[in-house]
Parts: structure tokens; C-alpha cells; sequence
């Protein structure tokens, strides 16, 4: 089934499940009153909104719609629909997309300009900073009871601030670790894969597979990923660093490296580098160089997700990240809206409105139908067409939280990557780097507390 999205983007559309939202519905009806009566204070009734709503380019697959490969096609489709049956006022809305390491010029740089987004689709672990700008607004009238009970519980959980809901969640991506089957076979591994399950090996058996993988792959062709040129890809580092059973962060919220089961696990990644595990002075490289290897064959396990592993086929086998037990550890990267308020009450309340036109509308939800949706009916309407979603469902009990209560992840991803690829390089023992992981990430955090201030 093939719904033609993307060749309708930038027109204006009439496609809606529900009635407009009530806010809007009474919206209309004040104005309506205020034109006939003349009353002070709405003088600007008919000033035409203009709405900017920000999204970072990044790949989107929807299963029933094949046009679809970037998700601003799909914030781009919405918002002309909602412009479509929009009729509390005259709007009109601006789709303005950027690059994916360029969050903060894209909003903290727009501030107080009439460039500033007035409402920011992107990952979680990126927009969950700007709550604590004190400009994201509580949408908890948006998260309605229908709209709660069609969401995961764990979603509304990574949603929520002190109580109350600042992002609202459309899609999950989670993130485990992909293996190269024939290269597996070429170097003896067959034991080890296994077919239609997400497995999970000890430490010791990673340690095994990757000395297995450096001594028998062809010359230039590497067993594992590493990166530390910038903060992209950064969480992945992180994840590995459970590999000895950190707890990672203490009861505060705060980096605890420096316990021996953190520094065990950053000694194990700088033994690699002399062990041949990674490719060659992987501290200047970025994750998108692995993937390019990944793809080319020429390396034996990258990282994927649920979105990105219909691309490989029947190619790779699954495995869960090392980690503090068993069943080792995946990562859930979110995705959802946050609404700013710009110190305007009309473009305040016609963003509200967007948000609330999009979760009521099934269309719309429909379209995170590539990843995990958040919508509950969109995953029994689509799940069996997703790639893994099965597997992938099943391994949400492993996730864990790279984040924790932080209030400013990216200054701690800034000072997080100088450290690792320190080590890579071998210019820090794991006890210094466990140390400085420690000293610079927290001090990040701490400042990103004390100027910390929610949206009333």
C-alpha cells in the first residue's frame, strides 16, 4: 500500500480522523464573539499565526508508504493538513529542517527571533535539555486519559518532568548491536549465530568472538565498532561501558566511572585497540564511518536499530550490547514534540493545537509505523509489518537509560567523547579517564541543575 505522501508535502491537504479539537472549536467561538462585539483585546483576531515548527534531517521508512524516506516529509504533510482544517484563525506554518549537530544553533540560537521554533520535533535525549530553558510548555491537556492509555507506560515515564508531561513521544527507536553472518562463518563464529532472536553473550564470550574476529579476518576488515571524533554516536560508547556491570550512574543521578566496574569496562575497550578490535586510530573517527564499513562488508558488528535493520535482510543476526547481567542491555532512543512558549499567547495556543490535531488524528500517528509507534493501535494495526518488531517489543525489559535525571545531556555528550577518545589514543589509563568521565560529565550536570527552571 502506497499512500503518496511526499508528493503532496508543501500542499495543503484535508485528511482528519477526529472533529477539530475542542480548544480549537472554542478558539473559533471566541473570535467569532469578539468580531461581532467588538471587544477590547481582540483587535489581533484576525492576525495570521505564523507557526515554525523544527526538525532535524533524519532517515524515516513508514511500511505503508514506500515514498516516505526523511521524516520532515512527514511533519511537512502534517502541518499542511492541520493548516487545511485549521479555522480558529488564519495560520499558516513554517516546516524548517536541520542538521542533526546542529540542535543548538537551531534552537537555543533562534531564541527571542522570528526564527524561534515554536515547536520542535526530535530525539529525546537532544530536545529534553530545552525543557529546563524554562520555555517548554506542559502539555499534559494534550496528553488526554484517551491519549495516555494509547501510549506505553515507559514512554510517558521519559516524558514527564516533576509530575508533569513536556514531550510527547511518536515513535522508539532501540538500539542493540548487529553481526555480519558470513563474516562470523568465515572466521569459525557459526556457534554463535543464531536466527529470529536478539541473543546475549557474556563478557567472556565477547571477549572470545572479537580476539576470534582480529586473528581470522581478511586485512581490512575489522570485528567491531569504535568512534570518538565527535559526540555523534557517543551513547553507544556509553552503553558499552555497562560491560562489566557499572551501575553507571549513582542514586543522584550522577557518572560513577570510577568504580572498579566502570574503569573494568573502560579497561576492556582500551585493550581492544592493541587486541585489533577496532578499526585503525578509531578515536578520529566518526559512527558514520563505521556504518560505512558495516555496510561495505568490511565490518564485523555495528550498531542498528528497528528501523534500520530491514536494510540488512536475512545479512546480519542480532545481539543484545554486554552488559550487568545475562541478557546484556539495548538503548531506546525516543522521539516526540515539545512546544516553546516565544512570549506570544496566540502562537502558544495554535502550537498546542497542532500537537493535539496530530495525536487525534490515526492518520497521523500511523506514519511512525517504520519504527516502534508510540500509539498502541498504530503497533497492532502495523506490528507484523515492521521489521522485527516482535523481537524488538520483547527486548524492552534490557533497556537501559543513558540519560538518567540529567538536565543537560548535551554539555555532558560535549565533554563526554574528549575522554574516550583520550583513551583510544592512549593518552589516559581507564583510572584517569574514569576520573575525568567523572569530574567533567558531573560538573556538566551540576551546572545544568543550578540553572535549571521549568515552565509554569
Amino acid at each position: 500500500m502506497t499512500s503518496s505522501i511526499s508528493s503532496r508535502a508543501g500542499k495543503a491537504t484535508r485528511v482528519l480522523d477526529r472533529p477539530l479539537t475542542r480548544r480549537g472549536f472554542c478558539a473559533a467561538t471566541a473570535l467569532a464573539a469578539c468580531a461581532l462585539a467588538a471587544a477590547p483585546g481582540c483587535a489581533n483576531a484576525s492576525r495570521r499565526v505564523h507557526l515554525v515548527v523544527k526538525v532535524p534531517r533524519t532517515g524515516h521508512s513508514v511500511v505503508f508508504d514506500e515514498g516516505i524516506t526523511q521524516v520532515e516529509t512527514v511533519i511537512q504533510a502534517m502541518a499542511d493538513d492541520f493548516v487545511a482544517v485549521y479555522d480558529a484563525r488564519p495560520i499558516e506554518v513554517e516546516v524548517v529542517v536541520f542538521e542533526q549537530n546542529q540542535y543548538d544553533a537551531a534552537v537555543r540560537g533562534a531564541f527571542d527571533t522570528d526564527k524561534a521554533a515554536d515547536v520542535l520535533y526530535g530525539d529525546y535525549f537532544n530536545i529534553s535539555t530545552y525543557i529546563h530553558s524554562g520555555r517548554v510548555v506542559p502539555l499534559d491537556e494534550v496528553a488526554t486519559p484517551d491519549v495516555r492509555a494509547d501510549v506505553s507506560d515507559y514512554l510517558w515515564e521519559m516524558s514527564t518532568v516533576d509530575g508533569r508531561v513536556y514531550m510527547m513521544p511518536y515513535l522508539a527507536r532501540q538500539n542493540v548491536l548487529a553481526y555480519n553472518k558470513e563474516l562470523f562463518r568465515q572466521a569459525g563464529l557459526d556457534d554463535f549465530i543464531a536466527e529470529g532472536e536478539i541473543a546475549a553473550w557474556s563478557l567472556e564470550e565477547w571477549t572470545h568472538v572479537l580476539d576470534t574476529l582480529a586473528a581470522k579476518l581478511p586485512r581490512g576488515t575489522f570485528p567491531m565498532m569504535m568512534y570518538a571524533a565527535s559526540s555523534q554516536g557517543d551513547t553507544h560508547i556509553m552503553t558499552l561501558l555497562r560491560s562489566s556491570g557499572a551501575r553507571f550512574f549513582d542514586e543522584s543521578g550522577h557518572f560513577a566511572l570510577s568504580e572498579p566496574e566502570g574503569v573494568a569496562a573502560l579497561r576492556w575497550i582500551q585493550e581492544g585497540v592493541g587486541r585489533g578490535w577496532f578499526p585503525p586510530h578509531a578515536e578520529n573517527l566518526e559512527i558514520e564511518d563505521c556504518s560505512s564499513l558495516f555496510r561495505a562488508g568490511q565490518l564485523a558488528i555495528y550498531m542498528v536499530n528497528n528501523a534500520s535493520i530491514g536494510r540488512y535482510g536475512d545479512t546480519v543476526g542480532l545481539v543484545n550490547f554486554p552488559g550487568p547481567d545475562a541478557d546484556g542491555c539495548a538503548t531506546a532512543f525516543i522521539s516526540g514534540f515539545e512546544v516553546f512558549d516565544n512570549g506570544d499567547a496566540e502562537k502558544l495556543a495554535v502550537a498546542r493545537d497542532f500537537i493535539s490535531f496530530v495525536y487525534g488524528s490515526d492518520r497521523w500517528l500511523s506514519y511512525a509505523a517504520g519504527a516502534m509507534p508510540a500509539s498502541k493501535r498504530v503497533a497492532e494495526r502495523y506490528g507484523a509489518e515492521i521489521p522485527c518488531y516482535d523481537l524488538f517489543r520483547a527486548n524492552v525489559s534490557n533497556v537501559v537509560d543513558f540519560t538518567g535525571s540529567n538536565p543537560d545531556t548535551l554539555a555532558v555528550r560535549d565533554v563526554f567523547y574528549p575522554c574516550i577518545h583520550d583513551l583510544l589514543a592512549g593518552r589516559l589509563t581507564p583510572e584517569e579517564c574514569a576520573a575525568r568521565i567523572d569530574a567533567d560529565c558531573n560538573a556538566a550536570i551540576d551546572a545544568g541543575i543550578a540553572e535549571s527552571r521549568l515552565h509554569e
